[in-house]
């Protein structure tokens, strides 16, 4: 069982920033397209012309 005493600093602000997004009626992103994000961020996703 979680309590306020086990939440992190880290985790209460990414619980904030996530519950702004979902007030605001942006959807939310799949593990897979939060990990395509980041590669394209990052320049490890290349399109290829096939």
């Amino acid at each position: 069982m979680k309590t306020s005493a086990n939440k992190t600093p880290l985790g209460e602000r990414l619980r904030q920033i996530r519950s702004k997004i979902v007030a605001d009626g942006e959807p939310l992103l799949s593990r897979d397209e939060i990990e395509k994000e980041i590669a394209s961020l990052r320049g490890g996703l290349q399109e290829t012309d096939a």
